[in-house]
């Protein structure tokens, strides 16, 4: 007879990537046990991913991330912490992390009373890699809770989805978010003058300075203006569905209706919020005469893979429009593959086509819910855009 499996703690849990020698990545996890077995649940602030693939052997507990080819493997440890690799796929470029896990501890220690002297919160005017060729402007959003701080980047692509953490010491915020592929990490030092300097890493690979001064009326670029049609005599395209089939954008089933085509990856974050709101959109839509057509552009160029990794997404969301393998990948495949198009900045790039076969709007990026009041209104103005191409009549 097998030993029996070694017991897992209940509640909440800090795990840790080592995304180099000298910075780790916390995050938040809780373990419950539920009739069929263990379940692990990460949260990152108001977002919790329950893991869907969780194995729990004598002396090992092992998960698939729900979404992401990215998974854990672990060895429980003889004080009952684990102690493993993490394994992402997802990435651009394929890597490993170091992993441990500890019981009942906290994301980050914070320090309690520096918020009594120092105050992140409100709208922040951001520079990534200040001047560089590389310099990117952002938005940062902080909001404090509790003994905590939670907030955001919005960037011309989009967000950096839920950060949580807090005053780590006297005016130093620390914020981290891990959604099972993405690991972000920010740290900065708020100066005597109220500006901002500090890091951010990415991932095993990415890392880069950033900068920010107070600014409630800062805006980035107009992300209607950013992508737009320049040949509006060849809207179309022809990819293969989940099954190889060819769909073009000229078949019938789209003919006299709106669609909305969504340039979109099953590793993008930002993508994944966006899947979400379109599933909802095109459930209350469809019956009136609204498509969807997902253009996914796969990190991977094998077809059994990349299809793998679009049915993963299709089957956690629900998905019930048309998503569609281009076989292409990054913004210049997308770019070169809808022609009509002057470029692709990001993913997403969604694309609004009235009943006529006219594109009313090209939006680059998008403001998922960890945004707050812009996810809102960004929200409101699509749905207002839905129903009014819906209320057109076809020729």
């Amino acid at each position: 007879m097998s030993e029996p499996p070694l017991r897992v703690h209940l509640g909440e849990w800090r795990g840790s990537l080592a995304l180099n020698d000298t910075t780790e990545l916390p995050f938040t996890f809780s373990v419950e046990l539920q009739p069929e077995g263990y379940s692990l649940t990460l949260h990152n602030a108001a977002e919790n991913i329950e893991v869907e693939s969780l194995f729990v052997t004598k002396d090992s507990i092992n998960w698939h991330m729900p979404v992401f080819d990215s998974w854990f493997k672990c060895k429980i440890d003889s004080l009952g912490g684990f102690q493993g690799t993490f394994f992402n796929n997802s990435s651009s470029r394929s890597y490993q992390l170091k992993f441990h896990a500890q019981y009942n501890l906290p994301r980050f220690p914070l320090c309690k009373s520096c918020y009594k002297t120092c105050n992140f919160n409100g709208k922040w005017e951001c520079d990534f890699s200040p001047g560089t060729k590389d310099s990117s402007m952002a938005i940062g959003l902080f909001n404090n809770f509790g003994n905590g701080t939670a907030g955001t980047f919005l960037t011309e692509s989009g967000d950096d989805r839920f950060l949580e953490g807090g005053l780590t010491d006297a005016c130093t915020l620390t914020l981290s978010s891990f959604d099972g592929s993405h690991a972000f990490l920010f740290k900065a030092k708020q100066n005597h003058d109220g500006t901002i300097h500090g890091d951010a890493w990415y991932g095993k690979f990415g890392h880069e300075k950033w900068i920010a001064k107070r600014n409630e009326n800062f805006q980035l670029r107009d992300p209607q203006k950013l992508t737009y049609v320049k040949d509006s005599s060849n809207i179309n395209f022809t990819f293969n569905d989940l099954n190889g089939n060819p769909v073009s954008l000229s078949d019938p089933k789209f003919e006299g209706k709106v669609v909305i085509v969504q340039i979109m990856g099953s590793w993008c974050p930002n993508c994944m919020d966006e899947t979400a709101w379109m599933e909802e959109a095109y459930k209350k839509y469809n019956a009136q005469g609204l498509e969807i057509i997902g253009l996914a552009f796969e990190r991977s160029a094998d077809t059994a893979k990349a299809n793998a990794n679009i049915r993963r997404l299709k089957a956690h969301y629900g998905v019930d429009y048309t998503l569609l393998n281009t076989g292409k990948s990054g913004a210049k495949g997308a770019a070169e593959s809808l022609p009509f198009l002057n470029a692709i900045m990001c993913f997403p790039t969604t694309i609004y086509i009235d009943r006529l076969g006219t594109v009313r709007m090209v939006y680059t990026g998008y403001n998922g819910p960890a945004t707050g009041a812009a996810y809102e209104k960004e929200s409101a103005e699509t749905l207002r855009l839905i129903q009014l191409l819906l209320s057109e009549k076809a020729k």
